[in-house]
Protein backbone atom coordinates (compact mmCIF):
# COMPACT_ATOMS: atom_id res chain seq x y z
CA UNK A 1 0.00 0.00 0.00
CA UNK A 2 0.72 3.15 -0.70
CA UNK A 3 2.19 5.48 1.93
CA UNK A 4 0.12 8.78 2.54
CA UNK A 5 2.36 12.32 1.64
CA UNK A 6 2.36 14.11 4.86
CA UNK A 7 0.46 17.58 5.41
CA UNK A 8 3.86 19.42 4.44
CA UNK A 9 4.93 17.86 1.73
CA UNK A 10 0.98 18.53 -0.12
CA UNK A 11 2.03 22.00 0.50
CA UNK A 12 5.04 21.87 -1.05
CA UNK A 13 3.95 19.88 -3.83
CA UNK A 14 0.97 22.14 -4.21
CA UNK A 15 3.60 25.40 -4.29
CA UNK A 16 2.65 26.57 -0.64
CA UNK A 17 4.20 27.00 2.54
CA UNK A 18 2.76 26.33 5.52
CA UNK A 19 2.59 29.60 7.89
CA UNK A 20 4.71 28.56 11.21
CA UNK A 21 4.60 30.98 14.72
CA UNK A 22 7.97 32.55 13.34
CA UNK A 23 6.26 33.78 10.49
CA UNK A 24 3.99 36.11 12.62
CA UNK A 25 0.83 33.74 12.95
CA UNK A 26 0.99 32.22 17.09
CA UNK A 27 -0.52 28.75 17.28
CA UNK A 28 -3.49 28.14 18.95
CA UNK A 29 -4.87 24.71 20.98
CA UNK A 30 -8.20 23.58 19.34
CA UNK A 31 -10.81 21.27 20.90
CA UNK A 32 -13.18 19.25 19.05
CA UNK A 33 -16.33 17.52 20.32
CA UNK A 34 -19.47 15.26 18.70
CA UNK A 35 -22.87 16.29 19.41
CA UNK A 36 -25.42 13.34 19.97
CA UNK A 37 -27.59 12.34 17.13
CA UNK A 38 -31.13 11.06 17.41
CA UNK A 39 -33.12 8.42 15.74
CA UNK A 40 -35.81 10.84 13.90
CA UNK A 41 -33.06 12.94 12.46
CA UNK A 42 -32.00 9.89 10.96
CA UNK A 43 -34.87 9.02 8.96
CA UNK A 44 -35.74 10.62 5.36
CA UNK A 45 -38.79 12.16 5.95
CA UNK A 46 -37.53 14.12 8.78
CA UNK A 47 -35.70 17.07 6.74
CA UNK A 48 -31.62 15.54 7.12
CA UNK A 49 -32.00 12.93 4.28
CA UNK A 50 -29.75 10.52 5.85
CA UNK A 51 -31.54 8.07 3.66
CA UNK A 52 -32.32 5.32 6.28
CA UNK A 53 -36.29 5.57 5.98
CA UNK A 54 -36.87 3.18 9.33
CA UNK A 55 -33.83 3.67 11.64
CA UNK A 56 -35.77 1.73 14.38
CA UNK A 57 -36.39 -1.17 11.50
CA UNK A 58 -32.31 -1.11 11.03
CA UNK A 59 -31.51 -1.29 14.71
CA UNK A 60 -34.34 -4.16 15.06
CA UNK A 61 -32.24 -6.04 12.42
CA UNK A 62 -28.56 -5.09 14.12
CA UNK A 63 -29.72 -6.58 17.78
CA UNK A 64 -31.86 -9.31 16.46
CA UNK A 65 -30.84 -12.88 15.29
CA UNK A 66 -32.20 -12.83 11.61
CA UNK A 67 -34.36 -15.98 12.49
CA UNK A 68 -36.36 -14.65 14.92
CA UNK A 69 -36.49 -10.53 13.42
CA UNK A 70 -39.46 -11.24 12.13
CA UNK A 71 -41.59 -13.15 15.34
CA UNK A 72 -39.94 -10.23 17.39
CA UNK A 73 -41.10 -7.41 15.41
CA UNK A 74 -44.92 -8.68 15.46
CA UNK A 75 -44.08 -9.11 19.18
CA UNK A 76 -43.13 -5.42 19.19
CA UNK A 77 -46.43 -4.11 17.27
CA UNK A 78 -48.25 -5.79 19.57
CA UNK A 79 -47.16 -4.51 22.48
CA UNK A 80 -47.46 -1.01 21.20
CA UNK A 81 -50.90 -1.78 19.78
CA UNK A 82 -52.06 -3.08 23.34
CA UNK A 83 -50.06 0.05 24.97
CA UNK A 84 -52.61 2.12 22.83
CA UNK A 85 -55.84 0.12 24.51
CA UNK A 86 -55.74 -1.96 21.11
CA UNK A 87 -56.92 -5.88 21.50
CA UNK A 88 -54.23 -7.81 19.86
CA UNK A 89 -55.17 -11.92 19.96
CA UNK A 90 -52.51 -14.77 19.86
CA UNK A 91 -53.82 -16.18 16.66
CA UNK A 92 -54.11 -12.75 14.91
CA UNK A 93 -50.46 -12.43 15.43
CA UNK A 94 -50.10 -16.15 13.60
CA UNK A 95 -51.86 -14.62 10.74
CA UNK A 96 -50.00 -11.86 10.41
CA UNK A 97 -46.88 -13.65 10.44
CA UNK A 98 -48.59 -15.87 7.33
CA UNK A 99 -49.37 -13.36 5.72
CA UNK A 100 -45.78 -11.34 6.04
CA UNK A 101 -44.52 -14.62 4.51
CA UNK A 102 -46.68 -14.91 1.53
CA UNK A 103 -46.02 -11.26 1.12
CA UNK A 104 -42.40 -11.55 0.60
CA UNK A 105 -42.98 -14.76 -1.84
CA UNK A 106 -45.40 -12.73 -4.00
CA UNK A 107 -43.03 -9.81 -4.07
CA UNK A 108 -39.84 -12.36 -4.84
CA UNK A 109 -38.10 -11.62 -1.48
CA UNK A 110 -36.57 -13.95 0.52
CA UNK A 111 -37.79 -13.02 3.80
CA UNK A 112 -40.91 -10.20 4.96
CA UNK A 113 -39.10 -6.86 5.14
CA UNK A 114 -40.47 -4.29 7.21
CA UNK A 115 -43.29 -3.14 4.33
CA UNK A 116 -44.40 -6.98 4.19
CA UNK A 117 -44.78 -6.74 8.07
CA UNK A 118 -46.63 -3.42 8.11
CA UNK A 119 -49.09 -4.36 5.13
CA UNK A 120 -49.92 -7.67 7.21
CA UNK A 121 -50.02 -5.78 10.68
CA UNK A 122 -52.79 -3.27 9.10
CA UNK A 123 -54.76 -6.20 7.24
CA UNK A 124 -55.19 -8.74 10.82
CA UNK A 125 -54.19 -6.61 13.95
CA UNK A 126 -55.52 -3.38 13.00
CA UNK A 127 -58.82 -4.79 10.86
CA UNK A 128 -57.68 -3.04 7.79
CA UNK A 129 -57.71 0.31 9.42
CA UNK A 130 -54.31 2.47 8.31
CA UNK A 131 -54.87 5.03 10.52
CA UNK A 132 -54.71 2.51 13.26
CA UNK A 133 -50.57 1.77 12.31
CA UNK A 134 -49.86 5.16 12.42
CA UNK A 135 -50.49 6.08 15.68
CA UNK A 136 -47.19 3.22 16.41
CA UNK A 137 -45.81 3.47 13.22
CA UNK A 138 -43.44 6.71 14.44
CA UNK A 139 -41.93 4.64 17.68
CA UNK A 140 -41.58 1.46 15.94
CA UNK A 141 -39.89 2.49 12.31
CA UNK A 142 -38.72 5.76 13.75
CA UNK A 143 -38.09 5.48 17.30
CA UNK A 144 -36.43 7.75 20.20
CA UNK A 145 -33.07 6.81 20.57
CA UNK A 146 -30.48 9.64 21.67
CA UNK A 147 -27.26 8.93 21.03
CA UNK A 148 -24.29 9.31 23.33
CA UNK A 149 -20.80 10.78 23.91
CA UNK A 150 -17.96 8.75 24.95
CA UNK A 151 -16.95 10.04 28.00
CA UNK A 152 -12.96 10.43 27.09
CA UNK A 153 -14.63 12.90 24.36
CA UNK A 154 -13.90 16.89 25.32
CA UNK A 155 -17.33 18.53 25.76
CA UNK A 156 -18.09 22.24 25.30
CA UNK A 157 -18.54 23.37 29.00
CA UNK A 158 -22.48 24.08 28.49
CA UNK A 159 -22.87 20.60 27.02
CA UNK A 160 -20.78 19.35 30.35
CA UNK A 161 -23.18 21.55 32.61
CA UNK A 162 -26.28 20.80 30.82
CA UNK A 163 -24.92 16.50 31.29
CA UNK A 164 -24.46 17.62 34.92
CA UNK A 165 -27.62 19.23 35.32
CA UNK A 166 -29.73 16.20 33.92
CA UNK A 167 -28.48 14.06 35.74
CA UNK A 168 -29.36 16.09 38.92
CA UNK A 169 -32.29 16.79 38.04
CA UNK A 170 -32.91 13.16 36.94
CA UNK A 171 -34.25 14.07 32.88
CA UNK A 172 -32.78 11.97 30.24
CA UNK A 173 -33.52 13.42 26.64
CA UNK A 174 -35.66 11.80 24.33
CA UNK A 175 -36.09 11.99 20.60
CA UNK A 176 -39.78 11.89 20.58
CA UNK A 177 -41.99 14.09 22.64
CA UNK A 178 -43.37 13.07 26.47
CA UNK A 179 -45.55 15.23 28.66
CA UNK A 180 -43.82 16.30 32.02
CA UNK A 181 -45.71 17.66 35.37
CA UNK A 182 -43.56 19.45 37.70
CA UNK A 183 -45.19 20.55 41.38
CA UNK A 184 -42.80 23.94 42.33
CA UNK A 185 -43.54 22.98 45.61
CA UNK A 186 -41.46 20.22 45.72
CA UNK A 187 -37.22 20.86 45.45
CA UNK A 188 -37.24 18.11 42.78
CA UNK A 189 -40.21 19.77 40.35
CA UNK A 190 -38.71 23.32 40.95
CA UNK A 191 -35.09 22.53 39.70
CA UNK A 192 -36.79 20.64 36.71
CA UNK A 193 -38.91 24.12 36.03
CA UNK A 194 -35.63 26.53 36.15
CA UNK A 195 -34.02 24.15 34.05
CA UNK A 196 -35.97 24.24 31.43
CA UNK A 197 -36.96 27.94 31.91
CA UNK A 198 -33.30 28.38 31.63
CA UNK A 199 -32.88 26.41 28.22
CA UNK A 200 -35.68 28.72 27.12
CA UNK A 201 -33.83 31.66 27.13
CA UNK A 202 -30.86 30.71 25.57
CA UNK A 203 -32.84 29.46 22.82
CA UNK A 204 -33.05 26.16 23.79
CA UNK A 205 -36.76 24.40 23.40
CA UNK A 206 -36.16 20.90 24.92
CA UNK A 207 -39.54 21.79 27.14
CA UNK A 208 -42.02 23.79 25.75
CA UNK A 209 -44.71 24.88 28.23
CA UNK A 210 -48.54 24.00 27.80
CA UNK A 211 -51.97 25.32 28.87
CA UNK A 212 -50.04 28.84 29.96
CA UNK A 213 -51.82 31.66 31.23
CA UNK A 214 -54.87 29.36 32.12
CA UNK A 215 -55.91 29.52 36.20
CA UNK A 216 -54.60 26.34 37.02
CA UNK A 217 -52.66 27.67 39.88
CA UNK A 218 -49.72 29.04 40.67
CA UNK A 219 -47.88 26.45 41.52
CA UNK A 220 -47.97 23.63 39.15
CA UNK A 221 -46.53 23.69 35.24
CA UNK A 222 -47.48 21.05 32.14
CA UNK A 223 -44.27 20.95 29.89
CA UNK A 224 -43.69 18.98 26.62
CA UNK A 225 -40.11 17.58 25.94
CA UNK A 226 -38.80 16.56 23.32
CA UNK A 227 -35.12 16.56 22.60
CA UNK A 228 -33.21 17.67 18.88
CA UNK A 229 -29.49 17.42 17.82
CA UNK A 230 -29.58 21.27 16.84
CA UNK A 231 -29.94 21.84 20.88
CA UNK A 232 -26.46 21.14 21.09
CA UNK A 233 -25.29 23.82 18.70
CA UNK A 234 -27.11 26.56 20.40
CA UNK A 235 -25.58 26.10 23.66
CA UNK A 236 -22.14 26.01 22.18
CA UNK A 237 -23.53 29.66 20.44
CA UNK A 238 -24.25 31.02 23.79
CA UNK A 239 -21.02 29.85 25.53
CA UNK A 240 -20.40 33.74 24.94
CA UNK A 241 -22.40 34.49 27.82
CA UNK A 242 -21.22 32.42 30.05
CA UNK A 243 -19.75 28.64 30.95
CA UNK A 244 -22.99 27.73 32.86
CA UNK A 245 -26.32 27.01 31.73
CA UNK A 246 -27.24 29.92 35.11
CA UNK A 247 -24.40 31.95 33.95
CA UNK A 248 -25.11 32.06 30.14
CA UNK A 249 -29.02 32.61 30.72
CA UNK A 250 -28.56 35.37 32.99
CA UNK A 251 -25.53 37.27 30.35
CA UNK A 252 -28.57 36.82 27.42
CA UNK A 253 -31.50 38.12 29.37
CA UNK A 254 -28.95 41.48 30.27
CA UNK A 255 -28.25 41.57 26.63
CA UNK A 256 -31.70 41.30 25.52
CA UNK A 257 -32.45 44.41 28.00
CA UNK A 258 -30.44 46.53 26.31
CA UNK A 259 -32.10 45.90 23.03
CA UNK A 260 -35.92 45.79 24.96
CA UNK A 261 -37.90 49.32 23.77
CA UNK A 262 -41.05 49.17 25.50
CA UNK A 263 -42.37 48.40 29.38
CA UNK A 264 -44.15 45.45 27.90
CA UNK A 265 -40.35 43.38 26.06
CA UNK A 266 -39.13 44.62 29.78
CA UNK A 267 -41.88 43.00 31.75
CA UNK A 268 -41.72 39.85 29.69
CA UNK A 269 -38.06 39.49 30.10
CA UNK A 270 -38.23 40.19 34.19
CA UNK A 271 -41.25 37.43 34.23
CA UNK A 272 -39.19 35.06 32.21
CA UNK A 273 -36.06 35.78 34.63
CA UNK A 274 -37.96 34.87 37.69
CA UNK A 275 -39.30 31.46 36.30
CA UNK A 276 -35.85 30.91 35.76
CA UNK A 277 -34.51 31.49 39.15
CA UNK A 278 -32.04 34.63 38.05
CA UNK A 279 -32.39 37.05 41.22
CA UNK A 280 -29.81 39.66 39.30
CA UNK A 281 -31.43 40.00 36.32
CA UNK A 282 -34.70 40.28 37.82
CA UNK A 283 -33.34 43.12 39.72
CA UNK A 284 -31.90 44.80 36.81
CA UNK A 285 -34.94 44.05 35.04
CA UNK A 286 -36.85 46.24 37.83
CA UNK A 287 -34.92 49.17 37.64
CA UNK A 288 -35.33 49.38 33.90
CA UNK A 289 -38.88 48.61 33.67
CA UNK A 290 -38.87 51.91 36.72
CA UNK A 291 -36.66 54.28 34.53
CA UNK A 292 -38.92 53.28 31.70
CA UNK A 293 -42.46 54.07 33.35
CA UNK A 294 -41.05 57.59 34.44
CA UNK A 295 -40.17 58.32 31.05
CA UNK A 296 -43.36 57.47 29.37
CA UNK A 297 -46.96 58.86 29.14
CA UNK A 298 -48.40 56.19 26.46
CA UNK A 299 -51.45 54.38 28.08
CA UNK A 300 -51.32 51.26 25.61
CA UNK A 301 -47.70 50.86 26.64
CA UNK A 302 -47.95 51.16 30.44
CA UNK A 303 -51.44 48.94 30.70
CA UNK A 304 -49.80 46.18 28.11
CA UNK A 305 -46.93 45.73 30.52
CA UNK A 306 -49.32 44.77 33.49
CA UNK A 307 -50.19 41.68 32.88
CA UNK A 308 -46.73 39.82 32.33
CA UNK A 309 -45.79 41.78 35.93
CA UNK A 310 -48.90 40.31 37.63
CA UNK A 311 -47.63 36.72 36.58
CA UNK A 312 -44.68 38.00 37.75
CA UNK A 313 -45.88 38.88 41.15
CA UNK A 314 -47.95 35.63 41.59
CA UNK A 315 -45.09 33.19 40.65
CA UNK A 316 -43.25 35.02 42.60
CA UNK A 317 -44.43 33.77 45.66
CA UNK A 318 -44.23 30.33 44.39
CA UNK A 319 -40.81 30.25 43.60
CA UNK A 320 -39.72 32.33 46.81
CA UNK A 321 -38.65 35.62 45.05
CA UNK A 322 -38.66 39.14 46.96
CA UNK A 323 -40.80 41.02 44.52
CA UNK A 324 -41.88 43.65 47.17
CA UNK A 325 -40.16 46.45 45.16
CA UNK A 326 -41.92 45.44 41.44
CA UNK A 327 -45.01 44.92 43.97
CA UNK A 328 -44.66 48.94 44.37
CA UNK A 329 -43.56 49.39 40.54
CA UNK A 330 -46.74 47.64 38.99
CA UNK A 331 -49.61 49.86 41.35
CA UNK A 332 -47.55 52.94 40.21
CA UNK A 333 -47.66 51.43 36.42
CA UNK A 334 -51.60 50.91 37.15
CA UNK A 335 -52.47 54.31 38.46
CA UNK A 336 -50.34 56.28 35.81
CA UNK A 337 -52.49 54.30 33.41
CA UNK A 338 -55.48 54.29 34.36
CA UNK A 339 -55.41 58.09 34.74
CA UNK A 340 -54.41 57.98 31.23
CA UNK A 341 -57.00 55.29 30.04
CA UNK A 342 -59.83 57.97 29.44
CA UNK A 343 -58.04 60.21 27.07
CA UNK A 344 -56.44 57.28 25.13
CA UNK A 345 -59.65 55.99 24.24
CA UNK A 346 -61.50 59.01 22.55
CA UNK A 347 -62.09 58.94 18.48
CA UNK A 348 -60.38 55.40 17.60
CA UNK A 349 -60.56 53.61 14.59
CA UNK A 350 -61.54 50.62 14.17
CA UNK A 351 -58.48 48.22 14.39
CA UNK A 352 -57.04 51.12 17.46
CA UNK A 353 -60.71 50.35 19.09
CA UNK A 354 -60.01 46.34 19.03
CA UNK A 355 -56.34 46.61 20.38
CA UNK A 356 -57.33 48.70 23.08
CA UNK A 357 -60.39 46.58 24.30
CA UNK A 358 -57.86 43.41 24.30
CA UNK A 359 -55.08 45.80 26.20
CA UNK A 360 -58.02 46.93 28.83
CA UNK A 361 -59.43 43.37 29.45
CA UNK A 362 -55.35 42.18 29.98
CA UNK A 363 -55.36 45.05 32.53
CA UNK A 364 -58.11 43.63 34.31
CA UNK A 365 -57.55 40.46 34.23
CA UNK A 366 -54.08 41.72 35.73
CA UNK A 367 -56.38 44.26 38.80
CA UNK A 368 -57.63 40.64 39.52
CA UNK A 369 -54.44 39.29 40.37
CA UNK A 370 -52.79 42.15 42.17
CA UNK A 371 -53.31 42.74 45.91
CA UNK A 372 -54.69 46.43 45.83
CA UNK A 373 -55.74 48.78 48.55
CA UNK A 374 -59.22 49.84 48.12
CA UNK A 375 -58.03 53.12 46.93
CA UNK A 376 -55.85 51.78 44.01
CA UNK A 377 -58.79 49.64 42.72
CA UNK A 378 -61.23 52.85 42.80
CA UNK A 379 -58.96 54.15 40.75
CA UNK A 380 -58.83 51.79 37.86
CA UNK A 381 -62.73 51.44 38.36
CA UNK A 382 -63.56 55.46 38.11
CA UNK A 383 -61.22 54.93 34.99
CA UNK A 384 -64.00 52.58 33.19
CA UNK A 385 -66.74 54.55 34.56
CA UNK A 386 -65.24 57.71 32.85
CA UNK A 387 -65.14 56.31 29.52
CA UNK A 388 -68.58 55.22 29.39
CA UNK A 389 -69.61 58.75 30.13
CA UNK A 390 -67.53 60.28 27.77
CA UNK A 391 -69.37 60.90 24.56
CA UNK A 392 -66.10 60.83 22.52
CA UNK A 393 -65.13 57.03 23.49
CA UNK A 394 -65.33 54.53 21.16
CA UNK A 395 -68.42 52.60 21.10
CA UNK A 396 -66.50 49.48 21.42
CA UNK A 397 -64.33 50.50 24.22
CA UNK A 398 -67.20 51.59 25.93
CA UNK A 399 -68.97 48.86 25.93
CA UNK A 400 -66.28 46.58 26.79
CA UNK A 401 -65.51 48.97 29.86
CA UNK A 402 -69.36 48.42 30.80
CA UNK A 403 -68.98 44.94 30.38
CA UNK A 404 -65.89 44.84 32.77
CA UNK A 405 -67.65 46.42 35.44
CA UNK A 406 -70.54 44.60 35.53
CA UNK A 407 -68.97 41.18 35.46
CA UNK A 408 -67.16 43.33 38.90
CA UNK A 409 -70.62 44.07 40.38
CA UNK A 410 -69.84 47.88 39.80
CA UNK A 411 -72.58 48.31 37.28
CA UNK A 412 -76.31 46.95 38.86
CA UNK A 413 -78.37 45.39 36.71
CA UNK A 414 -80.37 47.99 36.60
CA UNK A 415 -77.69 50.74 35.60
CA UNK A 416 -76.93 48.35 32.96
CA UNK A 417 -80.11 47.98 31.42
CA UNK A 418 -80.58 52.08 31.52
CA UNK A 419 -76.88 52.29 30.05
CA UNK A 420 -77.94 49.81 27.08
CA UNK A 421 -80.74 51.24 26.80
CA UNK A 422 -79.40 54.77 26.05
CA UNK A 423 -76.46 53.40 23.87
CA UNK A 424 -78.96 51.09 21.94
CA UNK A 425 -81.75 53.86 21.42
CA UNK A 426 -83.14 54.18 17.84
CA UNK A 427 -81.46 57.78 17.63
CA UNK A 428 -78.00 56.88 18.00
CA UNK A 429 -76.32 55.88 15.06
CA UNK A 430 -76.75 52.20 13.96
CA UNK A 431 -72.50 51.59 13.37
CA UNK A 432 -72.29 53.03 17.21
CA UNK A 433 -75.06 51.42 18.79
CA UNK A 434 -73.89 47.57 16.73
CA UNK A 435 -70.20 48.53 18.54
CA UNK A 436 -71.55 49.52 22.16
CA UNK A 437 -73.37 45.71 21.65
CA UNK A 438 -70.44 44.07 21.16
CA UNK A 439 -68.39 45.35 23.31
CA UNK A 440 -70.50 44.59 25.53
CA UNK A 441 -71.84 41.11 24.90
CA UNK A 442 -68.13 39.66 23.29
CA UNK A 443 -68.18 36.25 25.42
CA UNK A 444 -71.05 37.24 27.73
CA UNK A 445 -73.51 36.02 26.00
CA UNK A 446 -75.12 33.72 28.99
CA UNK A 447 -75.91 36.65 30.75
CA UNK A 448 -79.10 37.54 28.88
CA UNK A 449 -80.46 34.53 30.11
CA UNK A 450 -80.50 34.96 33.84
CA UNK A 451 -81.04 39.37 33.43
CA UNK A 452 -84.21 40.35 32.20
CA UNK A 453 -83.84 44.18 32.25
CA UNK A 454 -80.87 43.36 29.78
CA UNK A 455 -82.71 41.11 27.81
CA UNK A 456 -85.61 43.47 27.40
CA UNK A 457 -83.11 46.68 26.48
CA UNK A 458 -81.52 44.41 23.80
CA UNK A 459 -85.16 43.01 22.54
CA UNK A 460 -86.26 46.42 21.71
CA UNK A 461 -82.78 47.71 20.18
CA UNK A 462 -83.08 44.61 17.96
CA UNK A 463 -86.80 45.47 16.71
CA UNK A 464 -85.95 49.04 15.97
CA UNK A 465 -83.64 47.96 13.68
CA UNK A 466 -84.97 48.76 9.52
CA UNK A 467 -84.52 44.73 7.89
CA UNK A 468 -81.18 45.26 5.88
CA UNK A 469 -79.66 46.98 8.70
CA UNK A 470 -80.93 44.03 10.81
CA UNK A 471 -79.43 41.48 8.09
CA UNK A 472 -76.11 43.64 7.89
CA UNK A 473 -75.75 43.22 11.62
CA UNK A 474 -76.34 39.49 11.59
CA UNK A 475 -72.53 38.79 11.74
CA UNK A 476 -72.01 40.87 14.82
CA UNK A 477 -74.73 39.04 16.71
CA UNK A 478 -73.26 35.68 15.56
CA UNK A 479 -69.84 36.34 17.52
CA UNK A 480 -71.33 37.74 20.13
CA UNK A 481 -73.13 34.71 21.20
CA UNK A 482 -70.80 32.16 19.43
CA UNK A 483 -69.94 30.46 23.08
CA UNK A 484 -73.71 29.52 23.90
CA UNK A 485 -74.05 26.00 22.99
CA UNK A 486 -77.29 24.13 21.59
CA UNK A 487 -78.77 24.43 25.22
CA UNK A 488 -78.25 27.50 26.64
CA UNK A 489 -79.70 28.90 23.14
CA UNK A 490 -83.10 27.24 23.78
CA UNK A 491 -82.85 28.70 27.29
CA UNK A 492 -82.79 31.99 25.98
CA UNK A 493 -85.30 31.47 23.55
CA UNK A 494 -87.26 30.24 26.43
CA UNK A 495 -86.93 33.46 28.07
CA UNK A 496 -87.43 35.88 25.22
CA UNK A 497 -90.51 34.21 24.32
CA UNK A 498 -91.72 33.66 28.22
CA UNK A 499 -91.92 30.04 27.92
CA UNK A 500 -91.43 28.03 31.34
CA UNK A 501 -89.88 25.43 30.35
CA UNK A 502 -87.63 24.63 27.61
CA UNK A 503 -89.70 22.10 25.32
CA UNK A 504 -87.67 19.51 23.26
CA UNK A 505 -89.80 19.11 19.92
CA UNK A 506 -89.03 22.90 18.62
CA UNK A 507 -85.22 23.16 17.77
CA UNK A 508 -83.96 26.44 18.05
CA UNK A 509 -81.21 26.54 15.34
CA UNK A 510 -79.75 30.14 15.30
CA UNK A 511 -79.97 32.78 17.03
CA UNK A 512 -80.51 34.80 14.09
CA UNK A 513 -83.26 33.07 13.52
CA UNK A 514 -84.56 33.43 16.86
CA UNK A 515 -84.16 37.31 16.45
CA UNK A 516 -86.38 36.70 13.24
CA UNK A 517 -88.92 34.64 14.35
CA UNK A 518 -89.44 37.27 17.33
CA UNK A 519 -89.68 40.58 15.11
CA UNK A 520 -91.80 38.51 12.74
CA UNK A 521 -93.98 37.54 15.78
CA UNK A 522 -94.42 41.19 17.18
CA UNK A 523 -95.00 42.68 13.74
CA UNK A 524 -97.88 40.38 13.07
CA UNK A 525 -98.92 40.79 16.67
CA UNK A 526 -102.41 43.29 16.64
CA UNK A 527 -101.80 46.18 18.18
CA UNK A 528 -104.10 47.50 21.71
Amino acid sequence: MRRLARPGAASKVLGHRRPSAAQGRAEAKVSATWAPWTSPRLAFASGYGAGVVAPGWCQHLWDTPRSEATTRWLARIAAALRAEDHLVSTASLIEAERLAFALAALRGRPAPGFEELRDAAISCLCFGEAIIWHTIAPQLLVGNEVGAIPDNVPLAPLLEDLQREQKRVRLKPEALERELAVDLRSESGLDRSTLLHRLNLLGVQWGKLIEAGRSRGTFRERWMLRWEPEYAVALVENLVYGPTIAQAAAGRVSARFKDAETLQALADLVFSSLTAQLPAAVETGIDLIEKRAGQTSDCVELLSSLPALADALRYGQAREVDASQLDALVKRILIEGALTLPYAVRNLDAAAASAMRSVMAGANNAVALIELSDDERATWRGALHAIIDDSQASPLVAGAAARLLYIAQELLPEDAALLLSRALSPGRPVADAAGFFEGFFEGAGETLIHDQPLRTAVDQWVQSLAGETFTAHLPLFRRAFANLDRMQRRRLLDALFGRVSAGVSRRPGDLASAFRARRWHLEREPRR
